[in-house]
């Protein structure tokens, strides 16, 4: 039996990295005094996330991407190394959040870095990221990793509203998600509540039959639109049971469980019984892959019949 102990950080984010750096510190600290091996932070734990309701084409949209791009850091970087050297202390895999400088520095990603015992051991840019547009580009590579002896995979807040990604994780045999985000209680003008956030991380771990760690924000009254950030991160386990969570408070949720014994026990002799990855039928999904907006004509404003029509024939 090997245990393992997961952490994800309840945490509030400002615009002051330094700050943010000091904070991440002392939650590592902390986790190391609980013999944490797995501590996930919040997306753009680093720097602070966008502030969305900046209006585009404005001075003030100007400052903000000058402040991103003057806060960015590379992977590797001077993030990744001072967080490194705290893993490594503790004996630590640690992934957070961050807004990566692309090549030459002029291009922006929304990024997450994994750092351990032996320095940057991953990374992973946001794959579903149009609302970040001009801010930031997507990312495109979809694999998992080795963290010491347990295969994980990496998401950041709307990839968990993408099946396909956590799935493509789960065929390469990830055991473990790292979930990063900023999960407002609100979003916009919609009612978009941090309950979502919920159903879509017990169904990604129910579905995919792995543990999922989640880290969001919790700060109040955030940015010009005063927005409240949800907090409830959380951990998930094989089953789709959320076993240790957080409110809005600033915390470390900690669970400690044999993550390959709990993997089996869902895949084989416990509710449903039975592994849904040797069940799949890949032969039957190739819509999955296609692009439908380049197959079908363009036709004005289609009615529902006349599109459902044209899927059938397609």
């Amino acid at each position: 039996m090997t245990m393992t102990t997961l952490a994800a950080a309840n945490m509030k984010v400002t615009r002051d990295k330094q700050a943010n750096l000091e904070k991440i510190s002392e939650l590592i600290a902390e986790a190391g005094s609980r013999g944490v091996d797995f501590l996930v932070f919040p997306e753009a734990s680093l720097q602070g996330y966008v502030d969305f309701a900046i209006p585009r084409g404005t001075a003030a949209q100007a400052d903000q991407t000058k402040r991103l791009l003057e806060a960015a850091e590379t992977i590797p970087g001077p993030a990744t190394e001072a967080l490194g050297e705290l893993a490594a202390r503790h004996d630590m895999f640690v992934q957070f959040g961050l807004i990566e400088a692309g090549r030459y520095g002029s291009v922006l990603y929304n990024s997450v870095a994994i750092v351990g015992p032996g320095g940057v051991v991953h990374s992973f840019r946001k794959m579903h990221n149009k609302p970040e547009y001009p801010y930031m580009k997507p990312g495109h590579r979809s694999d998992v990793t080795m963290a010491g002896d347990t295969r994980v995979g990496s998401l950041i807040c709307a990839d968990l509203l993408f099946p396909e990604l956590s799935r493509l994780y789960a065929l390469q045999g990830a055991e473990l998600l790292l979930y990063s985000t900023a999960w407002p209680t609100r979003m916009g003008e919609s009612q978009g509540t941090g309950e979502y956030m919920d159903l879509c991380a017990r169904s990604t771990a129910f579905f995919n039959q792995t543990w999922m760690v989640v880290s969001n924000h919790c700060e109040q009254g955030a940015y010009s639109e005063r927005l409240d950030y949800y907090g409830g991160s959380q951990i998930v386990d094989p089953r789709g049971t959320v076993v240790a969570r957080a409110e809005v408070d600033e915390c470390l949720v900690v669970h400690t469980a044999d993550l390959a014994e709990e993997i089996s026990a869902a895949r084989t002799h416990s509710g449903i019984g039975q592994s849904f990855l040797d069940d799949r039928r890949p032969e039957c999904y190739a819509l999955l892959a296609e692009d439908l907006d380049a197959r079908l004509p363009s036709v004005g404003v289609a009615s529902p019949d006349a599109v459902n029509s044209k899927l059938e024939e397609l």
